[in-house]
């Protein structure tokens, strides 16, 4: 007998159990073992256990990107091997004991072109003796390499703070856990490919150095989740931590000599994601965050307002956002070839079709106190409070037109830095709030869902862009789902007035977001912020246009209290939430639609692979948890499986 599910037929409602009722029954049936993350599109699954040995299987690959593929298998035995100890050797048998699964047969039927093209579906099958891989690209192939690595089972689940090292599995015998691996209920039949086709994590690396090790793990953690971008944030305001052969002084903005990216470095990390299946866009933001162009000889000219404040104060408001201030002076005709040059020298080391330019929070205050802009763009004022009143922050109608006009010349202009069959990405600030128009097929990345009238429910209004012939593509950073930094309280020392306030900062802006919350948003089919809403709480319908715009997401991780450290603990194992949302969205047509309680344990599964992979993931639940039910339990578990009289393992 076989266990089947196809994720489509998903209804439940897992918010609307009552405290005091019992659950509906779910329509989703329980993985088995809790094994897999993201939660496959269609499998089926039986009831026979095969032992399996990760360090004795032979794979043979056809087609595809061999070397990728032989590392991706390599991969395999390491990950797997991670959360158990392996049968000891049989020296009869050349050094190893061969389970009934033995061969893991790779089949790449078509030719990988550029990667953000691939295609990333598959099937996996096992049997007895086997498992059969195919995929048409080679991401397709390693999708389900990652899949595999999930499906094999310790028959002995190691405590998280036991290695699965000489010592770790020596304690392990001594403590009468048996060794070996399976995969259980076999045989399996897996057919998937994910929703959207851009899965991202947008990772700042300027407010705090990030290490290349540390972008590594993320990339292998991305991995793991099948997550498929890395948008590298690698500079702002704060420090320009990457070598430049255009600017060399550039590297005075970095926080020390080895806070630096080198060419090497760089590309090292580009090699490392691609052998994974994932894209680096990179990201050199302006004419906003422009404070650390001002470090290079060459730049600096063009900068504005640096490290400036409101006259008479040492405050950075409302000059920016946050400190150190800086903005391009956009009205400069030599800002753009400057910058330009650039993106030029970027564009050509990040190998990408896609280069993101940035285009978000322009500093108005900095721009209409600034004579060096009026005096360029408004030619002939001599009042400048008729063009922006400085004393209540105020912009005029024709600083207004007249600022959309500008950009729209310097934004123009910078973009023909990019090569040929570049595609730009930017915020959605420089759409919605400036007013600039940008080619169609750009992407254009929401982020703002409240802050602002002009870019409130900022992902409908680009769709309705759309409707009017944009032509943009969308990817969601929704900042009420997707920022993950949150939750630690205001970092600005200055906190009196303006958005560095505890009201404004620590009660809204930067409030934890649960790996629930995470989990519920679809870009497609949840309902966004009401533009009539001023206070961020109130939810419009859901998007309504041409929604095969939207392309994707991106769960941000910004730095301001991020460093390598900390970084983990905040992105995992929420962001395999976004994963999982993204990758099987098809299978659940509202997040309503989505189970926490069948979820639940197979995060917390997949947070103990994360855990033996070495990640400093954040915990779930107590370890009882495990064992023991905690609260209510999953309403889909077979017969035999509920909690009742037996204790609900995960694993």
């Amino acid at each position: 007998m076989q266990l089947s599910v196809i994720l489509a037929a998903t209804t439940l409602v897992a918010s609307v159990f009552a405290a005091d009722a019992a659950p509906a029954v779910s329509p989703l049936t329980k993985v088995p073992h809790n094994l897999l993350w993201p939660r496959p599109q269609n499998w089926t699954a039986g009831t026979t256990d095969n032992t399996i040995n990760p360090q004795a299987l032979v794979f043979n690959i056809v087609g595809g990107d061999q070397a990728k593929l032989t590392k991706a298998a390599n991969r395999v035995s390491t990950n797997a091997l991670a959360v158990g100890c392996n049968v000891l050797p049989s020296y009869g048998c050349s050094g190893q004991v061969y389970g009934d699964i033995t061969t893991v047969s790779v089949t790449v039927s078509g030719t990988d072109g550029d990667l953000a093209d691939a295609d990333e579906s598959y099937t996996l099958d096992t049997t007895s003796s086997g498992v059969t891989i195919t995929a048409v690209h080679t991401v397709g192939a390693l999708r389900a390499l990652e899949t595999l690595t999930q499906l094999i089972k310790p028959v002995s689940k190691l405590p998280d703070w036991i290695a699965s090292d000489a010592a770790g599995c020596a304690a392990a015998d001594a403590a009468g856990l048996a060794r070996g691996f399976v995969v259980p209920n076999g045989p399996w039949h897996i057919v998937d490919k994910p929703s959207y086709s851009y899965r991202g994590v947008s990772l700042d690396t300027s407010r705090n150095y990030i290490p290349v090790s540390a972008i590594k793990r993320t990339l292998d953690g991305l991995a793991a989740t099948k997550l498929n971008v890395l948008h590298w944030h690698i500079v702002d305001a704060t420090s320009f931590p990457v070598v430049s052969t255009t600017y060399p002084d550039l590297a005075t903005a970095a926080y020390d000599a080895l806070s630096v990216y080198s060419y090497d470095d760089v590309k090292d990390v580009i090699a490392y994601a691609a052998d994974r299946g994932i894209r680096v866009i990179p990201e050199f933001d302006t004419p906003a965050h422009a404070n650390a162009y001002s470090f290079s000889k060459g730049l600096a000219p063009y900068v504005l307002c640096v490290n400036g404040g409101a006259a008479g104060t040492t405050s950075f408001w409302p000059t920016c956002p946050e400190p150190p201030c800086g903005n391009v002076n956009i009205a400069d005709p030599g800002a753009a070839p400057a910058f330009g040059a650039l993106v030029k020298e970027y564009s050509a080391l990040f190998t990408d079709s896609v280069f993101h330019m940035g285009g978000d929070e322009i500093e108005r205050f900095c721009l209409g106190t600034s004579k060096e802009y009026v005096n360029l763009a408004h030619p002939g004022v001599t009042d400048f409070n008729t063009v922006f009143n400085a004393s209540t922050n105020t912009p005029s109608a024709t600083f207004e037109k007249q600022l959309t006009a500008t950009y729209q010349v310097y934004a123009d202009t910078i973009r023909k830095a990019l090569p040929a069959g570049k595609v730009a990405q930017y915020w959605e600030d420089i759409v919605l709030s400036e007013g600039v128009t940008v080619p169609a097929g750009s992407i254009i990345q929401v982020w703002n869902s409240w802050d602002n009238t002009a870019q409130k429910n900022s992902l409908q209004k680009v769709l309705d862009l759309n409707a009017k012939g944009a032509g943009y593509k969308i990817v969601d950073t929704n900042n009420d789902y997707y920022y993950l930094d949150g939750g630690s309280g205001a970092w600005l020392t200055d906190r009196g007035f303006g958005p560095g306030g505890d009201s404004w900062k620590e009660n809204y802006w930067t409030k934890y977001k649960t790996w629930q919350r995470v989990y519920t948003h679809d870009p497609r089919t949840s309902a966004q912020e009401n533009t009539t809403d001023t206070v961020g709480t109130g939810l419009a319908g859901k998007p309504k246009g041409d929604l095969s715009a939207i392309i994707g997401a991106s769960a941000a991780i910004w730095g301001e209290k991020i460093d390598a450290n900390n970084l983990d603990i905040k992105l995992w194992p929420r962001a395999a939430a976004a994963a999982e949302a993204l990758w099987s969205a098809d299978a659940f047509p509202t997040p309503d639609a989505k189970d926490f309680f069948e979820a639940q344990p197979r995060l917390q599964v997949f947070r103990d692979r994360l855990i033996s992979r070495g990640f400093n993931a954040e915990a779930l639940q107590p370890f009882w948890c495990n064992y023991n039910q905690c609260g209510a339990a999953f309403s889909g578990y077979p017969a035999g499986l509920a909690f009742g009289n037996q204790k609900p393992t995960y694993w």
